[in-house]
């Protein structure tokens, strides 16, 4: 089975030398970020918790290694509790609204400024994004079954054996022995949350620039 950490093989020259495998994946099977960058989305349930933070928190990492313009970073969220956001009509729980104000507050107490909006996934970002980062195996499913009724298989790599483009956050983990991010909008401890996403961004990024 390919390697679930490979990226992409038009990584610019610019960080080339510092590419790792998940470097490897921008560019295979027709993914790839906007202008040849390395893409990642994060993806919850409701994109105003977990996903957003996720994003905010990669982009911070991204941004103090000098390397924003090699990226194309993103979140959203799968119908937040919509069974059928993702068929024709759907739609999703928390889509337009801003992310969650505990969330933000505690992210920003730690510099970290939480600016998006919530959106549902949709077709074009598996042709946009190397990585699809789920939060959860809820989240993975979901992903997996709207790409499925979105017939984008192919494309996206997602056929049996080749789901390597949809990653779990918690695999990237380096100091919490994790199987997933916890859902915090009912469940609460941000503080704990935001902890687990520095943790898995860290673990990313460096896997992005692990010489190859």
């Amino acid at each position: 089975k390919n390697d679930p950490r490979a990226v992409t093989n038009r990584i610019s020259s610019s960080m080339r030398g510092a590419a790792g495998p998940a470097a490897a994946a921008a560019g295979a099977n027709g993914g790839g970020g906007e202008g040849g960058k390395v893409g990642v989305i994060f993806v919850c349930l409701g994109n105003i918790c977990r996903s957003p933070a996720a994003e905010a928190v990669f982009t911070q990492c991204v941004k103090d290694a000098g390397l924003s313009d090699q990226f194309d970073i993103d979140g959203c969220g799968t119908g937040g509790g919509n069974p059928g956001w993702y068929e024709p009509g759907g739609w999703s729980y928390h889509e337009g609204e801003d992310s969650d104000p505990r969330m933000k507050a505690v992210a920003a107490e730690r510099g970290i400024d939480i600016q998006s909006k919530s959106r549902p996934l949709n077709r074009e970002d598996f042709n946009r994004f190397n990585y699809i980062v789920g939060m959860d195996q809820q989240n993975l499913g979901a992903i997996r079954l709207a790409a499925q009724a979105w017939k984008v298989e192919s494309e996206a790599s997602l056929r049996e054996g080749e789901d390597y483009r949809v990653v779990l956050m918690s695999d990237y983990c380096t100091k919490y022995k994790i199987d997933k991010v916890p859902d915090p909008y009912y469940a609460g401890g941000f503080d704990k949350v935001l902890d687990m996403l520095q943790d898995a961004c860290e673990g990313l990024f460096a896997d992005i620039r692990k010489e190859q």
